[in-house]
């Protein structure tokens, strides 16, 4: 059932100690990583913090407590990976649920590119959204981390961005809460719209594509952590339904490994942040000029070089 939540402004709000709602969408534990940055730096600033994460339905993600914290918020930061050069669609679900009265917020888009072609409108059609439901948003921003999608960087490159982050979190948060507006003019363009739509009506069959061996043990892993149950036990095998949203969580997530496709998106090596930190524990980085060449990775360099006015 959708449900209304009229947000009152700042003003009212100005005698009680700020509030920041984050809300989050996460795949595979990168967006989830910036997210408790973001709640780590507000909360040194004397800030509550209402993290919330957008993930088991976002028809049933709404509880009571989150909604009515978010309804006296002073600031809102919605934190979500790409996905097919946009928001993922539970984002799309939560907001279409939510009206607030001129919250200001700001939109921050994690990839593993950077702000480069097609990445560069993948906040354009969410912060349309947000503004029909009353989110005043008045700044927006993306974030880097390692990529879990068709390319494999390498392990140095991974943990210059993983050390990277919080600064740039930071650097956010210093200018968004000093309320400095920051709006950009990039555009989808026809192409990456067609590339967006193509992927997204795509996406429910990329777990029909899914093959689980005779590793898998029945643990249920997968089914817990689907963020919009797909997935269910049946006969103590994985049967995966229609709603898939690609964010690649059950292949990497499986302990056992049982989770198989053949699909040129899934790094064939796995993901997982845990095990980059400690396969990379006091080890000697190389310098990010050495790790990071080619021009696939510009918008990489550009990000660790704080070229993009951080």
């Amino acid at each position: 059932m959708q449900e209304n939540l009229n947000c009152p402004d700042s003003e009212i709000k100005s005698t009680e100690k700020s509030i920041c709602s984050a809300i989050y969408f996460s795949g595979t534990g990168g967006t989830k990583r910036v997210a408790k940055a973001i709640e780590s730096s507000l909360l040194n600033r004397n800030y509550q913090v209402n993290l919330i994460a957008i993930d088991q339905s976002a028809s049933a993600i709404h509880s009571t407590d989150e909604l009515e914290i978010l309804k006296k918020s002073s600031t809102a930061i919605l934190v979500f990976a790409v996905h097919a050069f946009d928001a993922p669609e539970p984002v799309y679900e939560w907001i279409s649920q939510i009206k607030c009265n001129d919250l200001s917020t700001a939109v921050l888009s994690v990839s593993g590119g950077g702000e480069v072609w097609p990445n560069i409108g993948c906040r354009e059609d969410i912060i349309k959204l947000l503004e029909s439901h009353g989110f005043n948003v008045k700044y927006e921003k993306m974030l880097v981390m390692p990529c879990n999608w068709v390319f494999k960087i390498d392990d140095n490159l991974s943990m210059h961005l993983m050390n990277e982050m919080p600064n740039k979190v930071d650097k956010i948060l210093d200018k968004f809460l000093s309320k400095i507006i920051r709006r950009t003019n990039h555009h989808k363009g026809w192409l990456a719209r067609k590339i967006t739509r193509l992927e997204k009506k795509t996406a429910s069959r990329f777990a029909q594509s899914l093959n689980v061996s005779e590793r898998c043990i029945s643990c249920q892993w997968c089914v817990k952590h689907c963020p919009v149950n797909n997935i269910q036990l049946v006969k103590n095998r994985p049967v995966f339904s229609n709603k898939c949203v690609m964010c690649f969580r059950c292949v990497y997530g499986c302990k056992m490994g049982a989770i198989e496709t053949k699909n040129f998106q899934v790094l064939k090596e796995g993901f997982d942040i845990n095990a980059l930190e400690t396969r990379m524990k006091n080890k000697t980085l190389k310098p990010m000029n050495e790790c990071c060449k080619g021009i696939m990775w510009s918008g990489v360099r550009k990000y660790l070089n704080d070229e993009d006015g951080y």
